[in-house]
């Protein structure tokens, strides 16, 4: 066996999987913090102040960039613990089928919500 090769593949075919976990925890770390802090200096008390906050673009690209990120750490998080814990590939392909079919309805319903917001 050549060095550095596992018997399912190279020691490496997780890296990117492994990074884009990380970066998409940290920029769900981030935008949690900075809604925090936005929200403690300038509370929303009704209706009206929702729209005016929800409304400018900035705020709709990273709201979008937050769900997507959510959905993209579930989505490797999830299959991770399939792979490791669901030993039968029938069982496996049933919940990883139905874990992307909810993904991905959650995805085109945030892309709703956050559309609709103007």
């Amino acid at each position: 066996m050549a060095l550095g090769v596992s018997e399912r593949g190279s020691s490496r075919s997780g890296l990117g999987e492994w990074v884009v976990q990380r970066l998409t925890a940290v920029y769900i770390l981030i935008y949690i913090i900075v809604a925090l802090v936005v929200l403690s200096f300038s509370p929303v008390t009704n209706h009206a102040g929702w729209l005016s906050l929800s409304s400018g673009l900035i705020f709709q690209i990273s709201t979008l960039m937050f769900i997507f990120s959510i959905l993209a750490h579930a989505w490797l998080g999830l299959k991770s613990v399939f792979l490791d814990y669901v030993h039968s590939w029938r069982v496996r392909f049933v919940l990883q089928t139905l874990l992307a079919t909810l993904l991905l309805g959650s995805a085109v319903w945030a892309l709703l919500v956050v559309g609709t917001w103007r």
